[in-house]
């Protein structure tokens, strides 16, 4: 099959790739969490960018937009700041102690001990080291990635662009054989794999140039508008920035680094490549993250909600690339099941088609795959279905989408969460839409089918249409009681966006 691409770079040989990178792009891969999609995409957003390769000193102050392509035969770059000494601050002495190497502890107290020159605490009964462990308990406890890893691949949530960390890793080889004390300070921060993509797998990438095609089908003025809201979602506690910056910039003073020096002040990334036929679902994207955007919110909520919203719109850019590959004469539905009979036509109905949903993201492989492929490269086959259908079963389950979270019968359904979603994504702040006219749009972006007249279109001959209505008044009362609807009349109810911008 010919595959397309975008951007279309030179010298860029996706035969080489492995499949699922050929069929979903490059790369939506199995380790990445929910959260790193979001944190990955929000770094490239907020870092200079440049198409090829050019000096760091000319868009060094560049930043927080989306770049309009202009040769798509150059390689998208983008520069992040790795922060080492602000994240070592916040995160080491909270990390397993098995995992902490001894140069960072070295490295760690000589920047605490800077930094009590440059603080001053009043009253008696506090001292200088509580203070800071007081600012590094503050910023801890905006966690959003700690589990069992090390303390350099640990996250923040992105309340502030200075948290918003690029991937650094580190191991034995790299913190113990390769330094000692006697090494610089500059030394022992560049000595991270800050290009290995083992969390920050290049998801939040691929969403990115999904959104520029997104924004090359759409009004100019909404560039603009989303850099502007997306810029506003982020900035949202300049008192953490303010901090962030006095405990990055004054380790940069204990480093005394050279000006723009590379792997310390900034790193040099590079985006892939995604299948055209993402843009035609493009549009959606853009249009709902603006509306959520837009949407007058908590800024934890909101960042919480647009992490979801990403699964749920990667979910739909796999589902409908297997579509387009396989050549279905049918989109995929998806089957929201809300009633709570096991037994009954909707149970049955939203179980089949989960199924076949993963059968075909997976199947869809099968048009690159080969042979020879499995000569060179083991478990090509496994790791596909790692990467595809099992990414989107995990994707779901994490945000409640697919249900139960354990056990067989998966299927579609929604939470409040959700919900919230597809009315704040759907509708524009402050305004209202027919209930009907909701469930069209939630079959139109996302191909959801809930009630009887959803299930006719998508699914034609079927006896049991009459048990969707059961669906649709469920879906009717969840509605009502996260309160987004409105009874005009006994007949007509309207679905309302109450967050106005």
């Amino acid at each position: 099959m010919t595959l397309e691409f975008f951007p279309k770079y030179e010298r860029y040989d996706i035969d080489a790739q492995n499949p699922q990178i050929q069929v979903y792009g490059h790369r939506i891969y199995k380790d990445q969490t929910l959260y790193e999609y979001l944190l990955e995409f929000l770094l490239v957003f907020v870092s200079p960018k440049s198409e090829g390769t050019v000096e760091y000193e000319k868009i060094k102050s560049d930043g927080f937009y989306f770049n309009e392509i202009k040769d798509e035969k150059n390689k998208l770059h983008y520069y992040p700041a790795p922060r080492m000494g602000l994240k070592r601050f916040i995160f080491f002495n909270r990390s397993d102690q098995e995992k902490r190497f001894e140069i960072d502890r070295y490295t760690l107290e000589h920047h605490r001990e800077h930094l009590k020159q440059t603080i001053s605490v009043e009253g008696s009964n506090y001292d200088k080291e509580f203070a800071l462990d007081v600012l590094q308990d503050l910023f801890y406890g905006y966690n959003a990635i700690i589990g069992k890893r090390s303390w350099f691949a640990q996250s923040l949530l992105p309340l502030a662009p200075e948290i918003i960390f690029s991937e650094s890793i580190g191991n034995k080889k790299t913190r113990t054989e390769n330094l000692s004390k006697e090494n610089s300070f500059l030394k022992i921060d560049r000595e991270f794999n800050f290009s290995q993509h083992m969390f920050m797998a290049r998801g939040g990438e691929v969403y990115y140039l999904h959104v520029l095609q997104g924004l090359s089908q759409s009004d100019s003025n909404l560039r603009d508008k989303l850099s502007e809201k997306l810029k506003n979602m982020i900035t949202s506690i300049p008192q953490l920035s303010a901090l962030a910056n006095h405990i990055q910039g004054e380790w940069e003073e204990v480093v005394d680094a050279p000006d723009n020096q590379a792997q310390f002040h900034y790193l040099d990334k590079t985006m892939e490549v995604i299948p055209k036929s993402y843009e035609n679902v493009a549009h959606f994207t853009v249009e709902e993250l603006h509306n959520l955007l837009c949407s007058e919110l908590d800024a934890f909520e909101k960042v919480e909600l647009v992490g979801n919203l990403l699964a749920i719109q990667i979910i739909r850019m796999m589902t409908y690339r297997s579509t387009t590959v396989l050549n279905l004469a049918h989109k995929q539905a998806w089957v929201i099941d809300l009633t709570k009979n096991a037994q009954g036509s909707i149970r049955k109905k939203a179980v089949q088609g989960y199924e076949e949903l993963e059968e075909n993201v997976f199947r869809a492989i099968y048009r690159v795959y080969n042979e020879e492929m499995a000569e060179t490269k083991k478990n090509v086959l496994q790791d596909a279905a790692k990467d595809t259908s099992l990414l989107i079963r995990k994707l779901g389950k994490d945000i409640g989408l697919v249900i139960p979270p354990t056990g067989g019968n998966m299927r579609m359904s929604l939470n409040e969460n959700l919900v919230k979603i597809l009315v704040l994504t759907l509708i524009k702040p402050g305004e209202r839409l027919l209930f009907t006219t909701f469930l069209e749009l939630c079959c139109e972006h996302y191909n959801i089918v809930i009630g009887p007249k959803e299930a006719e279109q998508h699914f034609e001959d079927i006896s049991y249409l009459n048990d969707f209505n059961e669906n649709e008044q469920i879906f009717l009362e969840l509605l009502r009681n996260c309160g987004f609807l409105r009874n005009l009349s006994d007949a007509t109810s309207i679905v309302e966006n109450p967050f106005k911008g």
